[in-house]
């Protein structure tokens, strides 16, 4: 049985100005199973950001193949992408992207809402388990001017969960953040990893993140490779 949750097969990504053709990834072929906690590594402008994009289905590759499920996704229509990344992908950036004049709580539960599929009641017990998760169900009612750095990025990474996708892709999501609480978001992936078996999926120039995920790749030159 094939559990590879996503999968490119000679993804190509090309940018063309009135000068050249920059050549950002190059025939990538890449597969991510069940469960898998992953890191990507690089330099800027290796390409990295456009491959979490590309796998998140915010971009699309100027060739090549993406399956998720083992379903082909790259040539549906936006109205089906969008179906997708609502229903099995949550993401993470490196700014938080929380609504100020909304809880911490209400930030959380404000996807699930936009999908309209379920009652609010099972959404707002929901959020409220995912903030115990998190360690921050004690600012539930706080909005995000009330919130530190890595608070704001708790709420965050909660929230990237509220659809209970099958893939977290998070894009240097400890970038902004001092060394201790990097530490301890990067643990927090870890536990959701391992308690919730979600496949998660990390660009970051953070070793120690790096570290703790159970594959390393780098990217570079518009190449992949195990490391």
């Amino acid at each position: 049985m094939n559990n590879d949750i996503i999968k490119l097969e000679n993804i190509n990504k090309i940018y063309k100005t009135k000068a050249e053709e920059i050549h950002i990834l190059k025939d990538v072929n890449l597969s991510f199973k069940k469960g898998e906690f992953a890191s990507i590594q690089g330099k800027s402008g290796s390409g990295k950001t456009t491959l979490l994009n590309i796998l998140g289905l915010l971009d699309q590759p100027t060739n090549g193949i993406i399956k998720i499920d083992g379903e082909e996704i790259s040539q549906k229509n936006e109205k089906i992408k969008n179906k997708i990344r609502n229903e099995k992908i949550g993401f993470v950036f490196q700014f938080h992207y929380l609504l100020n004049e909304f809880s911490a709580l209400e930030n959380l539960m404000i996807p699930a809402l936009i999908n309209k599929n379920e009652d609010k009641k099972d959404i707002r017990k929901r959020a409220e388990e995912l903030l115990v998760l998190v360690g921050i169900e004690h600012r539930a009612a706080h909005k995000p001017l009330e919130l530190s750095g890595g608070e704001k990025q708790r709420v965050a990474i909660a929230r990237s969960m509220i659809n209970n996708p099958d893939i977290i892709l998070a894009d240097e999501p400890t970038g902004n953040l001092d060394t201790e609480t990097s530490f301890l978001i990067n643990n927090l992936f870890k536990k959701i990893n391992e308690e919730k078996n979600q496949s998660i999926i990390i660009v970051t120039h953070s070793l120690e993140l790096a570290n703790l995920t159970n594959n390393k790749y780098k990217i570079e030159k518009g190449e992949f490779r195990l490391l």
